[in-house]
């Protein structure tokens, strides 16, 4: 079946793109944004970036178009870190989230099953504690119905 999708993959190339030749399907659509060394270097700054929202927000910006793979992974760790053990910095979350709803939607996107059950379990436990905040209530309860997927989702991998 992989070989039909790849051959059905090469002659659409072939048609559309005359001159290129036969190339695996998962070259044509690779995104092109983040080069190697980029990709490094994001990795490199990366920790320096985890210690506090605008840090991470400055990080993210730069190095969006890398944002996959071990990258992705790494930011995912930053986001569950700040949630579960920086929660003294959630009101620096809330600005840059209310300055910038794409960075919040990213960080909240990155609340996923490859953190710890403990640190999403601490994320639930911190978000729990504004839901009765008016100003408040909607993002926590987005951080924490997050978390809470991510409980099910890590709880579903083990099985």
């Amino acid at each position: 079946m992989d070989l039909i999708k790849s051959l059905h993959a090469c002659f659409l190339v072939f048609l559309f793109w005359p001159g290129l030749g036969c190339v695996p399907f998962a070259q044509a659509s690779a995104p092109v944004g983040c080069p190697p060394e980029m990709n490094s270097r994001a990795g490199d700054l990366l920790g320096d970036a985890r210690r506090d929202w605008f840090a991470l927000s400055k990080h993210q910006k730069i190095f969006a178009s890398c944002d996959d793979g071990e990258l992705g992974e790494g930011y995912s760790d930053a986001v569950a870190n700040l949630f579960a053990e920086r929660w003294d910095l959630f009101g620096t979350f809330v600005t840059l989230a209310k300055t910038d709803p794409a960075f919040q939607g990213w960080a909240i996107r990155h609340i996923d099953a490859s953190a710890s059950d403990e640190d999403l379990n601490k994320i639930v436990l911190h978000s729990n504690t504004c839901v009765d905040d008016p100003s408040l209530e909607k993002l926590c309860k987005m951080i924490r119905q997050k978390a809470a997927d991510a409980l099910v989702g890590s709880a579903r991998s083990r099985q």
